[in-house]
């Protein structure tokens, strides 16, 4: 089982141009070794994780559908 620690793992923010849609994330499968950008069922994950806080009275994303993955 790998491990990571989350203190170590760069966060990344969004928002929009009017300030309603904003986060901030962490990818913890990168820092568990996926390779997002490899063709190689091997070395990608069946799904991401990410850490994400949203400020309160925010909205992370708008709505939103992905045709080849689950989001929850």
């Amino acid at each position: 089982m790998l491990k990571g620690n989350s203190a170590r793992i760069a966060e990344f923010t969004w928002s929009s141009p009017e300030g309603e849609i904003v986060g901030a994330g962490k990818e913890i499968s990168e820092e568990l070794g996926r390779k997002p950008d490899s063709t190689d069922l091997n070395e990608r994950h069946p799904f991401d994780v990410e850490i994400c806080r949203i400020p309160p009275g925010k909205t992370p994303y708008t709505y939103h559908s992905h045709s080849a993955q689950w989001e929850f």
